[in-house]
């Protein structure tokens, strides 16, 4: 609407024309605003969608990384037994290092 058209509804409507008008662009101000505040919360949620994501997967790296630290100890483990008992014995030796092929062949480690 232009100035001219608003000005001649205040010339026929007078102050009740004027209350309407501004009705009118109040609930179009109010319709924008909600609009924006409902975007704004759909960006928030995904957002936060986005984070348990990241969390998720930070979770699983954190579990995979527990499982090498486990397969280190094990693997220490079995070092320092096979140089404590293994001394002269290449046939234990070969046994420990067959148990850890094992090992890591029933973790999917092994690519071999």
């Amino acid at each position: 609407m232009t100035g001219i058209e608003i000005a001649g509804l205040l010339k026929d409507y007078g102050p009740w024309g004027a209350v309407a008008l501004l009705t009118l662009a109040l609930m179009a101000v109010v319709k924008w605003w909600r609009e924006c505040m409902n975007a704004r919360i759909e960006d928030a949620g995904r957002a936060a969608t986005a984070l348990e994501r990241a969390a998720s997967a930070n979770a699983s790296a954190a579990a995979a990384l527990d499982d090498v630290r486990e397969g280190q100890v094990e693997l220490a483990r079995l070092v320092a037994e096979a140089t404590k008992r293994g001394e002269g014995s290449d046939e234990f030796i070969k046994e420990l290092l067959r148990d850890i092929k094992r090992g890591l062949d029933g973790r999917g480690g092994a690519h071999g």
